[in-house]
């Protein structure tokens, strides 16, 4: 991909991808999103919203979840007593993973039980 692309075209692309994505979900779950462009590279880290957890075992379970049952691969941590999650992009990404992960989180929020045990 790098000799098709170029390494300047792939890193804009990687760059406009995570800049949406992050911009996108952070409206879909109404958190802000502050961080200016010029400090967003090929991944963002963005709040999630408060009732999905504060701890790591909430953090593993979601992250676990994602990748086992909808085959998302995206980190999942624990800052300030809330989820954020990592996003990344690479030449194989789309706006389509985009909403995929938008509707996965979305599914666990209007399902929590999905995850298995809050305790």
């Amino acid at each position: 991909m790098t000799d098709f692309l170029g390494m300047n075209a792939m890193r804009q692309h990687n760059h406009a991808l995570v800049w949406r994505a992050a911009q996108q979900l952070a409206a879909r779950w109404d958190l802000p999103w502050t961080t200016p462009e010029n400090m967003t590279g090929c991944m963002a880290t963005l709040p999630l919203p408060q009732r999905l957890g504060s701890d790591q075992a909430q953090a593993r379970r979601l992250q676990d979840w994602l990748l086992f049952e909808r085959h998302i691969e995206v980190p999942v941590i624990t800052r300030s007593n809330r989820l954020w999650l990592r996003v990344s992009a690479q030449v194989y990404n789309d706006d389509s993973d985009i909403e995929q992960l938008g509707s996965a989180v979305d599914e666990v929020l209007a399902v929590p039980s999905l995850l298995g045990s809050q305790e």
